[in-house]
């Protein structure tokens, strides 16, 4: 393989992954880089602006023929087909549910914001908490579910993305994603720190039924990629 692509899906447990994997390509690796929205926009145009940024570098790694590319950034199914067609893909995932409320924390502790409720109860009733549920649709489908939309079209999307991946690896199973790795660099591997399964998020049992209902396409995504892919 020409070399790697990363998609690093928020909160999946990839933060020690892609670093190991860069260390392993050091002389031949990049980091797709953070906040390039268009400061001229807010809110969800914002965000959009900066992922079409991400994209556009993602290109020019791969046009430089830089091996080892990894970052929070959306899969694109034409460059996989055309100048990517010789680079290997792989990503990890983690039950939406639990992936949901570790990124929810995240921004509570790390990007604060006066217009976020403070807690996860309330949180989970507004419009923002489609758009953290839906983060395996937005990276692997392009969009994020609206209200009343039926995403099924789009879970399809997703799921035939990832079923072109290399490796779907499963944060809860790291030893077979770590023997699967070795099969697919050939070579030795990149020490990887995360050695055990995270912890289930402590939610009461009605909480977590609202973040089900919410998290419903990634629910989806999740389940059919860990029963049907060969991968870890």
């Amino acid at each position: 393989m020409a070399g790697f692509i990363y998609i690093h899906v928020p909160k999946c447990g990839g933060s020690s992954f892609g670093a190991a994997l860069r260390l392993r390509f050091l002389t031949s690796q990049a980091t797709i880089r953070l906040g390039q929205g268009d400061p001229t926009l807010t809110g969800e145009a914002h965000i959009l602006s900066d992922y079409a940024a991400r994209r556009r570098e993602l290109h020019a790694h791969v046009t430089r023929g830089v091996r080892m590319i990894s970052g929070h950034v959306q899969y694109d199914p034409e460059l996989h087909l055309t100048t990517a067609q010789n680079y290997g893909f792989l990503t990890l995932l983690r039950d939406p549910v639990d992936r949901f409320v570790s990124h929810y924390n995240y921004l509570q502790r790390k990007h604060p914001d006066d217009g976020r409720s403070n807690t996860l109860d309330a949180f989970i009733e507004t419009p923002g908490a489609r758009r953290l549920g839906s983060q395996y649709l937005f990276y692997f489908a392009g969009e994020n579910q609206r209200p009343t939309q039926n995403t099924g079209a789009l879970v399809s999307k997703a799921i035939r993305a990832l079923s072109r991946f290399d490796l779907v690896g499963d944060l809860s199973e790291p030893h077979t994603c770590r023997a699967v790795l070795r099969d697919i660099i050939g070579g030795p591997l990149p020490l990887w720190h995360r050695n055990r399964a995270p912890q289930r998020a402590l939610v009461s049992r009605g909480l977590r039924r609202k973040l089900e209902e919410v998290c419903t396409p990634d629910l989806e995504i999740f389940e059919s990629v860990r029963h049907h892919k060969a991968a870890a």
